[in-house]
């Protein structure tokens, strides 16, 4: 099975945030801020934004704590091993690059009756820039069942989801082991994670989370 070439562009857009996102920069707001019409008053100040350092080649991670800390803690801080720096934002925040269009999302949020001062999102990027090309995210959207915003973010892979056990958790899964998107939906909130490396660090992450 294919990747389709929108996960591939996923990974690289947010590759290039953390690289970009140097010092006290704050990651750009994506459209879906606009579309949403959100005030500028619930983005959360700068110092919640993430920032990195680029060795010139893959993003070496250094994120500061952000503005979900509950949800960013529920993603793993280290994996066999490997090291992961975790931060999160709010809507009004939201980087471009996440894995859901920004009009999909917008979309999404008006069929459900939310706005982005409901979304959350927090991230956990391996310190190792050898591995920074398997990640996980976590999405929430307060007041909406994880497997209706699950079912939003599998249509950005392109693939058909299908059932799969990663990690020793029962997971939607599209791609091949190692080289694709698990999503893993625990309540209202659900694990996104972009497998482009060592199918061990992917069950690994998945084991890690709650």
């Amino acid at each position: 099975m294919t990747i389709d070439r929108r996960v591939l562009q996923g990974a690289l857009a947010t590759a290039l945030l953390v690289a970009a996102c140097g010092g006290s920069a704050s990651p750009a707001p994506s459209a879906a801020a606009s579309a949403a019409s959100q005030p500028a008053a619930s983005a959360p100040a700068a110092t919640d934004q993430p920032s990195a350092t680029d060795n010139g080649s893959a993003p070496n991670v250094s994120l500061s704590p952000g503005s979900a800390p509950a949800l960013e803690a529920m993603l793993p801080s280290t994996v066999n091993g490997v090291a992961f720096a975790r931060t999160s934002f709010g809507g009004a925040a939201m980087p471009a690059g996440i894995p859901i269009g920004s009009g999909d999302l917008a979309t999404f949020l008006q069929q459900n009756g939310k706005t982005l001062a409901d979304v959350n999102i927090a991230m956990a990027t391996p310190t190792d820039a050898a591995k920074a090309a398997t990640f996980v995210m976590a999405f929430q959207i307060k007041g909406v069942d994880g497997t209706k915003l699950a079912d939003a973010l599998g249509a950005t892979t392109g693939n058909d989801l299908t059932n799969a056990t990663v990690g020793g958790k029962q997971v939607l899964q599209a791609g091949i082991s190692g080289m694709g998107v698990v999503l893993y939906v625990k309540g209202d909130v659900v694990f996104y994670i972009l497998a482009l490396g060592e199918t061990s660090l992917t069950d690994g992450i998945v084991a890690a989370l709650p």
